[in-house]
């Protein structure tokens, strides 16, 4: 297992120093082209790695002095991972007047960082710049691109508190579904036969045919029936009259 994880170590190792001989390369090792070969190891990688920046030094034949004095000067290069916040705070002149500084020393004190650092949690990354182009906001912070207005210690820690609740909250679905215990199931009762409605069917009187009369045989065949005479209306005779 050692042997598979230092082999993976020196094919990463491996791979970062040909990425950074390919941008060299590209930009025909001209030290004048170290910002934009700065950018695009911090593209590459989130941020300038201490062994990139010695590579670089090493590739280009330049003082690592030199480059890490390109790195700080520069607020756009990031010395150390970003976190998964961006928090910038206005240091001018009408923000600095106005107590940017003191809110700058309280949110350092609680969350152990140093201006342009990350959090040991990688919660946020708290950058100081000049000015923000909104002195009549002033004090400014600015928090994943949206702008707070007249901050104060108090507020300003209200809102990275906030952000930590955010995560926690986040998270704790997951965990509370591992650790939720698991509730009796209830035993399905056997259902009944549904019940269904018989209707009662209403009996109709049988009609009953006049039987017809039994014609006598004779000699095993059937006679006919006598036909019916009906009496038929004698004829008023005038006697004596013709």
């Amino acid at each position: 297992m050692e042997t598979e994880l230092k082999s993976d170590t020196k094919s990463e190792l491996k791979s970062e120093l040909d990425f950074i001989d390919a941008i060299v390369k590209q930009y025909e090792g001209e030290e004048g082209m170290l910002i934009p070969m700065l950018q695009d190891i911090q593209a590459e990688y989130g941020y300038l790695q201490a062994d990139h920046l010695r590579s670089l030094s090493r590739a280009l034949k330049v003082p690592l002095a030199r480059i890490y004095g390109v790195a700080t000067f520069y607020a756009s290069f990031r010395l150390s991972p970003k976190g998964q916040h961006d928090v910038t705070l206005c240091m001018g002149t009408v923000c600095y007047l106005k107590g940017s500084a003191r809110i700058s020393e309280v949110i350092c004190g609680e969350y152990g960082v140093e201006p342009g650092g990350t959090t040991s949690d990688r919660l946020f990354t708290l950058n100081l710049v000049n000015c923000v182009g909104a002195c009549a906001l002033a004090p400014v912070m600015i928090v994943d691109g949206k702008y707070h207005d007249a901050m104060t210690p108090e507020s300003a820690l209200k809102i990275l508190r906030g952000l930590s609740s955010e995560e926690r909250e986040a998270a704790e679905p997951e965990s509370a579904k591992t650790h939720e215990p698991a509730k009796p199931t209830e035993q399905a009762k056997p259902s009944e036969p549904p019940v269904k409605a018989v209707k009662a069917k209403r009996k109709t009187p049988a009609l009953k045919m006049p039987a017809e009369e039994a014609v006598p045989q004779v000699g095993g065949e059937p006679q006919e029936k006598p036909a019916v005479k009906t009496p038929q209306k004698a004829s008023k005779k005038k006697a004596g009259k013709k």
